[in-house]
């Protein structure tokens, strides 16, 4: 398998656009009038890639909603701000070992023979001949495709440890909503019966729910679905049984008031219920948990930084800048490779342009994504965004969610240690509130944040002059580019790698009740033996193969430097701003010591979060031959987990 764009598209897809051959002149040049020579905001994307018409969509027009900000042009950034030659070393490193994949794919998928049950083919077709052992290890393999949605306990955990954890939240209708939910859905297994579990539940306050509506509802019925594509915004019901979460009800057609599976349907029919979440979890996810959510938003506060750093205005020593640099560096390249505004055609186009991997292997397309990126911008809240503001609102706290819950129980030692580190830094650079107000750079950096994020008037993000309003601001970015961005990319090798956990797109209609067939159910996913021309060229299981490469190519090694590597040294280096003996340098210290040092440190604490989970895991499951993912969950860890396959355990910002 060659890297080349005509043969493997993602194989090397990062590198491809990030060093690009070059872009059509008239955009280049469009663009060059209007952009400042520093980096700076452009509210709108380009009027080529806004276009849509038939036969890729069923109408014709132009994409019109808000969007959030974007970067002008990488070109305007300079090299501080930008991947190093070590980054880019990792970066083929890691399409090095995705070619390696296709090609094992290619070589290995031919021939499978599968299963006559339908559910075991599932299981075999995205396993057999497909993800090597000889890249990713046989243990990694093993641990991925035996530990997947049909098991309901599974089902339940990706949810809480997977690569989407932004959805979950506590129900909290009245037993009168349930009732009428049910009453009005197209029909269920014994609806009385269901209905009285479900409000049971909710009276006992132990039932939680996935809604894909807000996020996804619109997209179908705005027609804005690739011709021929199929997507459906699910209503997913949990409850807490027995120490675990498990699956109650599913309604895969939320919009249109579908059909309720429910676990005592056909297996076939539940199994492509669970199928359909998923896949519905990996849409949200893709544009959503992690794109926008981390990668723009962090963006606002790098572009702001770096444009005023490079005009003199902001010096390479004011305190909040060494202290948030590390962590907003390096977001400009990996974002051009999302979006490039210098870019149309083929030519450095980032996965959200005309032609490019959303146009060709998500069902929405790059139209219905724009449609999903504004769903959350249109109403975002910056500090509602925050992890604890976010755990609170949804109800997700130990005492409500009594079950392990690894983004919350491992991001919660990480948000104790970095508030406090930034305060401890806040409080040794600024004597009051008035000092904070009087600073000129500083309010002129978060100032020009303000006005991106509410450039439409709508209030996305204010900023407060103030001690307080500094630390919380700094608290939610740092947490948000280094242990959030971590959590939902980290992970998305482990369970998006193996597709049935999140299918980047179905291939047949979603089911409108039981009685699910078995060609139904093959009929649903991608088949592998399927061969698609590209390129003059003809592969097997190619959508299988470039999820495979696209959650591959975002997984290659980062520097860690969030937590550097056990030693202060290692972290008084990535702060090297702050003077020796100073209380910057000091809170550095204390940083240090909250993340390594002692029982109640943030490496002591994950660990044994670890630990446990893996025994109870184990003790509720003794003849399990892997522990699931989503049960170990290294992601946060501040040592290195072998299992990263080449990452850092948390990064130290947004550059993949």
């Amino acid at each position: 398998m060659s890297n080349s764009h005509s043969t493997a598209p993602l194989a090397n897809y990062w590198a491809r656009l990030l060093t690009p051959a070059g872009a059509p002149a008239a955009p280049r040049a469009r663009l060059a009038a209007a952009a400042a020579a520093l980096p700076g905001y452009v509210f709108q994307y380009l009027a080529s890639d806004l276009a849509y018409g038939t036969p890729e969509y069923a109408a014709s027009g132009s994409f019109a909603a808000v969007l959030p900000p974007w970067l002008n042009d990488l070109s305007t950034v300079t090299p501080d701000w930008r991947w190093t030659a070590a980054d880019n070393a990792a970066s083929a490193a890691r399409a090095a070992q995705g070619s390696a994949q296709d090609s094992w794919l290619q070589a290995n998928v031919p021939g499978q023979t599968y299963s006559s049950d339908a559910i075991t083919a599932i299981q075999q077709r995205y396993a057999n001949g497909v993800l090597s052992p000889e890249v990713f290890g046989a243990s990694a393999v093993a641990t991925m495709t035996a530990n997947w949605v049909n098991d309901d306990a599974e089902f339940a955990r990706q949810r809480l440890g997977g690569a989407n954890t932004d959805v979950i939240a506590k129900y909290r209708g009245s037993n009168d909503a349930l009732a009428a939910w049910l009453g009005a859905a197209a029909g269920s297994h014994d609806s009385a019966a269901l209905l009285a579990t479900l409000q049971a539940a909710n009276s006992a306050g132990t039932l939680f729910v996935c809604d894909y509506a807000p996020v996804l509802g619109n997209v179908a019925p705005a027609g804005l679905v690739r011709s021929g594509q199929y997507f459906a915004a699910p209503f997913a019901l949990f409850a807490v049984s027995g120490g675990a979460l498990l699956p109650l009800a599913i309604q895969v057609d939320s919009v249109g008031r579908g059909y309720v599976f429910t676990p005592q349907d056909d297996a076939n029919a539940w199994l492509l219920a669970k199928l359909w979440v998923g896949s519905a979890d990996a849409q949200w996810w893709f544009s959503g948990a992690h794109l926008f959510n981390t990668h723009t938003v962090v963006m606002q506060f790098a572009i702001a930084a770096a444009a005023l750093a490079e005009a003199g205005t902001l010096a390479a020593d004011h305190p909040v800048l060494v202290l948030l640099k590390p962590h907003l560096a390096k977001v400009f390249d990996i974002n051009t490779a999302v979006y490039n505004l210098q870019a149309s055609g083929s030519a450095g186009a980032g996965i959200y342009q005309a032609g490019q991997f959303c146009d060709q292997f998500l069902p929405t397309g790059r139209i219905g994504l724009y449609q999903i990126v504004s769903n959350l911008f249109a109403d975002y809240s910056f500090d509602a965004a925050a992890f604890d503001s976010s755990l609170a609102a949804r109800q997700l706290d130990t005492g409500n969610l009594p079950v392990p819950f690894p983004y919350r129980d491992d991001g919660t030692p990480w948000w104790n240690a970095i508030a406090n580190f930034v305060s401890g830094v806040i409080e040794a650079s600024y004597a009051d509130d008035a000092a904070v107000a009087a600073d000129a750079p500083l309010n002129a950096w978060f100032g020009a944040v303000q006005a991106a994020f509410n450039h439409d008037g709508v209030p996305r993000y204010t900023w407060t002059p103030t001690k307080a309003g500094l630390k919380r601001s700094a608290t939610v970015l740092f947490h948000m580019a280094a242990v959030q961005h971590t959590a939902v990319n980290n992970s998305m090798f482990p369970h998006w790698g193996y597709l049935p956990n999140g299918a980047f797109a179905m291939t047949a209609p979603p089911p409108a009740g039981p009685g699910v067939t078995d060609a139904q159910l093959l009929a649903s996913l991608p088949d592998p033996q399927a061969q698609t021309a590209y390129g003059g060229n003809s592969y097997y299981a190619w959508p299988i193969q470039n999820q495979i490469d696209f959650v591959v190519a975002g997984t290659s090694a980062v520097d860690d430097v969030a937590a550097g590597d056990g030693s202060l040294a290692s972290l008084d280096a990535v702060y090297a701003g702050f003077a020796a003996g100073s209380g910057q340098a000091a809170a550095v210290a204390a940083f240090q010591a909250a993340l390594w040092d002692g029982a109640d440190s943030a490496s002591a604490r994950i660990a044994q979060n670890q630990s446990a989970r893996i025994a109870a895991f184990r003790q509720a499951n003794p003849s399990a031959a892997t522990v699931p993912n989503s049960v170990s969950y290294y992601y946060l860890s501040p040592a290195v987990a072998p299992a990263m396959n080449l990452n850092a355990p948390v990064m130290n910002g947004i550059q993949i």
